[in-house]
């Protein structure tokens, strides 16, 4: 499922709903009205993960500009330039556009928060840890390898960026496991997933964004380049569990079906 579509299933939970960008097909239509609202529009292809071909372009007091990744900036002295020149460098899909979102920064550097949700051995979602992924050197995306970022605690980042108490850092934390787990749950009707990874953002007057739902193999290793292990060991042991549960029934089904005939 695509992110235009993601948005529309999310966006009918109405609490969900709340934390999501302002979103829509990108036309130049789209453009116009977001540019002419925001000032600043990030515009992503439907079915990319990992920060590939995502696009910033943004007002400027001459015109507008934008850039891909980390590439150079392009300006452009009207819309319509800026629309013909996107469109040019665009991959054959179809793409989103969203406002652009302020967000938080370390030392310059925008971040976003992957918070990891798994199944349990009772087959309930659960919080399996969280970090922050810091952009890298003139970057749009936070992706650590697209960006050639890093990462760093979630409770450092929230200190960082924002001056937040460890009491006011819980209650952001506590805030995005419960949205995590609403996220999860919708999942289900959807189809069957063992492992969620959300990446969520803070802006820079400390609201909470949902940014991306990761449904296909979402990557954990970031967790092992954390200080403390604990949450990497953890969702490396129930990764295996998981694993072996989703073998067995492949198996099960295979003696079905043999049995069947």
């Amino acid at each position: 499922m695509g992110k235009w579509n993601l948005h529309h299933f999310y966006s009918k939970d109405s609490e969900i709903r709340k934390y999501l960008p302002p979103t829509s097909l990108f036309n130049a239509e789209t453009l116009r009205k977001f540019m002419g609202k925001y000032g600043a529009v990030y515009i992503k292809p439907d079915n990319e993960h990992m920060g590939k071909g995502i696009i910033k372009a943004w007002r400027t007091p001459r015109g507008y500009a934008f850039v891909i990744l980390r590439g150079n900036t392009i300006k452009c002295a009207s819309l319509d330039r800026l629309y013909k020149e996107i469109k040019k460098r665009s991959l054959s899909q179809q793409y989103i556009i969203q406002k652009a979102i302020p967000l938080a920064k370390i030392n310059g550097r925008p971040f976003d928060i992957r918070v990891m949700m798994m199944r349990n051995l009772q087959n309930r979602w659960q919080f399996f840890g969280l970090y922050s992924k810091v952009a890298g050197p003139k970057s749009i995306v936070t992706n650590v390898t697209s960006s050639r970022g890093y990462v760093t605690l979630f409770e450092n980042s929230m200190k960082q960026s924002l001056r937040y108490s460890k009491k006011k850092t819980e209650r952001v934390k506590r805030r995005l496991i419960h949205l995590s787990n609403k996220i999860c749950k919708r999942a289900g009707k959807i189809r069957y997933y063992q492992k969620i990874g959300n990446d969520f953002a803070v802006d820079n007057k400390g609201k909470i964004w949902l940014i991306e739902v990761n449904f296909s193999y979402p990557g954990f290793k970031g967790f092992s380049k954390l200080p403390n292990q604990k949450y990497y060991w953890g969702i490396k042991k129930m990764n295996n569990i998981l694993r072996k549960r989703r073998l067995q029934r492949v198996d099960n089904n295979r003696v079905k079906v043999h049995l069947d005939d």
